[in-house]
């Protein structure tokens, strides 16, 4: 697959927020009332339909989807526990630490990774795991632990890395009647609880939204509709990147635009909004000067390895750059990079950084066939054409 860009322009609409649509999901299910998304991503897909297995005795396929496990794997308790597979790199993403806590309380797990078996009661008390290694582990917690015939506090032994997705699961919480007590490093969460459904929809998603207005800072001028300015998203943070590198986002109620303007080299402190870095590191190539993307330990334990693989990223394209620490890169920004081929792992993310390297290139960007974003944008190259970009065979 081949993609370049010489001038974009136009309008898209965010797809549905996937951080927030889990939840939404799991928190209806807990309240009596499973849905099908057969036309969503094919993460959303792949809770949807564990979901709907709860309480069956079918196996749980979480595909390679790591919220959908994380999550589940305490919320499955609430249904008398489930069998738990995967595919791809899901087996290799971090999940002891939430395991042996489960443990703690009455739970029955038979092994340390997949595939795995939940079962037993979950008991109410303290529960405290370490804060650096997913908040996917601290917003599954505080999807099962109102639902206990116990009170619960819930802590973070070590400073809370993505803390803005477990400010998003407490907002939804909220939206769906459940209390929670916020603590200096946690939560006190009264048990005996009950959620109730909700039918809004959720707000647009902001890490598909960024590609899209990194895009048009890059390439001319896009405007994103379906997004929530206030949005609790991390995501949402691509704006102040935006305005640091010399653009002005317009926001007019729902939508947001970016025109493509003087760029100039911008910080980004990684740890919050991981998601953003493989899109912002092809905003530091298309800008003067340098731009750092720091505290980036996280992204090794991704879809891929995406520290490694966004380096290799950046050399095939002729970037300038260099690590430092094993946490940054420093990108050498000159407005353009060469292009060339590039063989990226099975990770939407990366995908859609080599598609934006296709916009600032001299040359146009190819990468294997049979690269995909489903995991979270399906529409995403139909929108990029849209707005004027080029997806050619190779």
């Amino acid at each position: 697959m081949k993609v370049f860009a010489e001038r974009i322009s136009g309008v898209v609409k965010a797809p549905s927020s996937k951080s927030a649509l889990h939840r939404r999901l799991i928190l209806n299910r807990i309240a009596g009332r499973s849905e099908p998304m057969a036309d969503a991503c094919t993460d959303i897909q792949a809770t949807a339909e564990c979901l709907s297995a709860l309480g069956t005795g079918a196996v749980l396929n979480c595909r390679d989807c790591g919220a959908a496990l994380r999550f589940l794997l305490p919320v499955s308790l609430l249904f008398g526990g489930a069998e738990f597979t995967g595919t791809g790199a899901l087996a290799s993403r971090p999940i002891l630490p939430l395991i042996e806590d489960l443990r703690e309380h009455g739970a029955v797990i038979d092994r340390d990774s997949l595939p795995l078996s939940v079962r037993g009661t979950l008991k109410g008390g303290l529960y405290a795991l370490p804060g650096g290694i997913s908040s996917q582990f601290f917003s599954g917690l505080m999807m099962t632990l109102p639902f206990l015939s116990g009170d619960s506090t819930l802590e973070w032994t070590s400073p809370l890395e993505s803390a803005g997705y477990v400010r998003l699961t407490e907002h939804m919480l909220k939206e769906h009647g459940v209390k929670l007590e916020p603590l200096e490093t946690g939560y006190r969460i009264p048990g005996g609880q009950r959620a109730h459904t909700v039918d809004t929809p959720v707000d647009g998603d902001w890490s598909c939204a960024a590609a899209m207005l990194v895009l048009g800072a890059i390439a001319g001028s896009v405007t994103v509709t379906g997004l929530d300015p206030h949005s609790e998203q991390p995501d949402r943070r691509v704006l102040d990147v935006l305005e640091q590198c010399g653009t002005h986002p317009e926001i007019d109620g729902d939508a947001v635009t970016v025109h493509r303007g003087s760029l100039r080299g911008f910080k980004c402190n990684g740890s919050d909004a991981p998601d953003l870095v493989p899109v912002l590191a092809a905003l530091g190539c298309a800008s003067e000067g340098d731009s750092v993307l720091y505290r980036l330990n996280r992204l090794r334990y991704k879809e891929s390895d995406r520290f490694g693989a966004l380096t290799a990223l950046l050399n095939a394209v002729g970037a300038d750059f260099e690590t430092e620490r094993d946490d940054t890169i420093v990108i050498h920004g000159s407005g353009c990079v060469r292009g060339g081929f590039v063989d990226l792992p099975q990770d939407h993310r990366m995908v859609m950084a080599a598609t934006l390297l296709g916009a600032c290139s001299a040359a146009p960007v190819a990468f294997p066939e049979n690269a995909s974003v489903n995991k979270s944008y399906p529409a995403f190259f139909r929108d990029f054409a849209m707005l004027g970009g080029t997806v050619d065979a190779i």
